[in-house]
């Protein structure tokens, strides 16, 4: 019987060409890329610098607590074409030039193995968009957990942004740099203890954050309590164009905020959050805002749309210009 591969081979033999094993030109190397995308917002230009991924497992319920099923939870990510058990978790700092400064909005993980490895890319990410860390001239924080904040000191604890000043809610601060949290429950404890670590030792460069003051002009911190207590969004304005940096409003694309009222494992005063997700979500849905999610998928940035019992994210495409 005449096979498809073997008219092929004789096809090619016609041709003159000889028949030889495939071949690979270089072996598979396993790693990724540096992560970074720019882009302009306004004047302002904007890099979205990647501290890679962490992963959050079991998805329930971590996701959705006791308001949740497991079930419920797995079919929402099995419809959005994701693992059932797990969630992936993107880190996706924010480095706006405006002209006059570099601002750093979270400062991603770090070393840390915490939450298992994956992340700790943000420092190659910057160099490889042209950006040195020592440039950075302010980080301002959404608030104080690990893959947040951690990220300002290296596996030695030495400066990541040696020429930097910090800004914190006072609330996040004080809470989360306090002796009396190093007698919490794990994993709070440790949480603690991590935050101390890396900011006690640089408490002099930190100054208290106010919500709804600007870190700098154009760049604003919005009130998004709940996850913390000192929780903030930021938005971004620049010549009419806007932004809403969301932080830990939302923690996932899908499950987030297909169901704000679904609590989240690490969020503080889940009740809080939930009403602080949808009001927020809402406002970016009427307004059209264009939105940075922390731990959306890379590059993170999109609209949020109102849908079924809440909302739906739709990615803005990529701009190569």
């Amino acid at each position: 019987m005449i096979t498809r591969r073997i008219a092929l081979g004789a096809g090619l033999a016609a041709l003159g060409t000889p028949l030889v094993a495939a071949q690979a030109a270089a072996p598979f190397r396993g790693d990724q890329n540096a992560g970074w995308y720019r882009f302009r917002l306004g004047a302002f230009e904007c890099t979205v610098v990647s501290d890679g991924q962490i992963t959050l497992a079991p998805a329930h319920p971590t996701f959705g607590g006791t308001v949740a099923t497991e079930a419920e939870v797995q079919a929402a990510l099995r419809g959005a074409f994701l693992p059932a058990d797990r969630v992936a978790a993107q880190i996706n700092c924010l480095a706006v030039n405006t002209g006059r400064e570099i601002v750093l909005l979270d400062a991603g993980l770090g070393p840390s193995p915490l939450f298992g490895p994956g992340a700790g890319t943000l420092a190659t990410a910057l160099r490889a968009a042209g950006i040195e860390p020592a440039q950075v001239d302010l980080v301002a924080f959404t608030h104080a957990h690990g893959d947040h904040a951690w990220g300002i000191a290296d596996a030695a604890g030495r400066d990541v942004f040696p020429n930097a000043r910090f800004a914190m809610t006072a609330a996040d601060l004080e809470f989360w740099t306090a002796e009396s949290g190093l007698s919490l429950p794990e994993p709070m404890r440790s949480l603690v203890a991590g935050t101390r670590d890396v900011v006690l030792p640089r408490r002099a460069r930190f100054t208290t954050l106010a919500p709804n003051s600007e870190v700098a002009p154009g760049i604003r911190a919005i009130a998004s309590p709940g996850h913390t207590a000192g929780h903030v969004s930021y938005h971004l304005e620049s010549e009419g164009h806007r932004l809403l940096v969301l932080g830990d409003l939302a923690n996932h694309h899908v499950l987030a905020l297909a169901r704000p009222d679904w609590p989240f494992g690490f969020d503080a005063d889940p009740a809080l959050a939930s009403t602080t997700r949808r009001r927020i979500l809402d406002m970016a849905s009427t307004d059209r805002l264009q939105v940075l999610g922390y731990h959306f998928p890379f590059p993170g940035l999109g609209h949020v749309e109102a849908r079924g019992q809440g909302f739906g994210f739709v990615p803005s495409p990529w701009r190569w210009g």
